[in-house]
């Protein structure tokens, strides 16, 4: 009776022991199919971010070549109703070929901006591919210009591609604003401003005050004359003559960044480490005689 209780009891420890191992089983199974899936998935994405990409840049060439045909092509008011018919059809084939491309670039990017995946180097192709596209459509609205002055009958382009032109202009005048700020802001960033003279002529600047004949000097303390000074390059400038044979830097910068060299008599300032010689100050006030 023990016997068969013992195999009673094994046969329900086992029963389970398998029921549990297929639970586990299957659920490693689900999570295994949905990564396969999601790789599925992911490798569909890419496959069809590169495969619109490579028929973007078959659809530039293209364009490059019709442009090419059709500047080769004698025009004027002589021409055959034939070869004007032509251009105008290979000028519309440009035109619808520079509008579908901005469109699949405009759906690559808002695909791309939603999408889990991530790429630097989809991103930089598809910004390249897009300033290939924007220059094409230069060209051909300046194709298109000059075409229109050579003879009336030739088609007028859509105003959705005049309006990319436009764009395009207004871009560059953007980007031409946006580098002369950021020059500026970068000369801004980089100008320091030094003067010499001797004690009387700092004193008069009021580059150097003094409260009483035994207080001490202070340096660009109010209202000093800023004309006085002469504005620099902090970069690139290495050396201040300063035509004196008596030299006394009344400003603070570090030793280690300077020294104070003769030449012909006079000293002439040497900055050897001019990140660190202008650290403290901008500004640069030297005593002569």
């Amino acid at each position: 009776m023990k016997r068969i209780l013992y195999f009673l009891a094994f046969v329900v420890v086992l029963t389970t022991s398998c029921g549990r191992h297929s639970a586990d089983y299957q659920r490693l199974q689900a999570q295994n199919d949905s990564l396969m899936n999601s790789k599925v998935k992911l490798q569909h994405e890419v496959d069809d971010y590169f495969e619109a990409m490579n028929q973007i840049e078959q659809n530039i060439e293209k364009i490059k070549e019709t442009q090419n045909i059709i500047s080769s092509q004698p025009v004027g008011q002589e021409m055959t109703d034939d070869v004007r018919s032509k251009i105008n059809e290979d000028m519309t084939y440009l035109f619808d070929m520079l509008k579908s491309n901005k469109e699949e670039l405009a759906r690559l990017k808002s695909k791309l901006k939603k999408s889990a995946f991530k790429s630097t180097q989809l991103e930089q192709t598809i910004i390249k591919l897009t300033k290939s596209l924007e220059e094409q459509t230069n060209k051909v609205v300046l194709l298109q210009g000059e075409l229109s002055k050579k003879d009336s009958l030739i088609v007028k382009l859509d105003t959705a591609i005049m309006k990319m032109g436009k764009d395009i202009e207004e871009l560059k005048v953007d980007n031409k604003v946006k580098e002369s700020k950021i020059k500026e802001q970068d000369e801004s960033i980089h100008t320091a401003w030094y003067a010499f003279g001797t004690i009387k002529e700092l004193k008069e600047q009021k580059i150097v005050t003094s409260n009483g004949l035994f207080s001490q000097q202070r340096v660009l303390q109010h209202d000093f004359n800023k004309n006085y000074f002469v504005r620099i390059d902090a970069r690139n400038t290495k050396s201040i003559p300063l035509y004196s044979s008596h030299a006394k830097i009344l400003t603070s910068h570090p030793k280690s960044s300077y020294t104070l060299e003769k030449e012909n008599g006079n000293f002439v300032l040497l900055i050897v480490e001019p990140e660190e010689f202008w650290s403290i100050s901008r500004y640069l006030v030297i005593e002569v005689e």
